[in-house]
């Protein structure tokens, strides 16, 4: 017994009035706890093979990033390229519609120049 389990046995033995067994046993059993939730702390704390292991997940996530990156530019440059065409479109559609109203303009101008006459 280390000097903490006899100072709490005999704590527990004079103060509480307890039995020799029930002391021993109630020392035991804080002693049980103790070490279990030490183990419990333990248990969180992070070896170096886990950190290792998160190293390399970190390297493979900053490699995904990348491909990432590189997919968003290629899908970047096609949308520049579709919007850029379908500007292309709507000027081309303005253009002619422009061209059958003066045409239409200039048949309405002529009918009725000719039909005054």
């Amino acid at each position: 017994m280390s000097m903490h389990q006899i100072w709490l046995y005999d704590l527990f033995r004079k103060e509480l009035r307890l039995t020799d067994d029930k002391a021993a046993a109630f020392v035991k059993a804080i002693e049980d706890v103790a070490e279990s939730e030490g183990a419990r702390k333990n248990h969180l704390l992070a070896t170096k093979d886990d950190i290792q292991d998160i190293k390399s997940d970190v390297q493979v996530l900053r490699g995904d990033m990348q491909v990432l990156r590189g997919d968003m530019q290629v899908l970047r440059g096609d949308l520049e390229l579709k919007i850029e065409q379908s500007k292309n479109d709507v000027y081309r559609a303005m253009f002619i519609s422009g061209i059958v109203q003066l045409i239409a303009i200039l048949s309405g101008t002529l009918a009725i120049v000719k039909f005054t006459k």
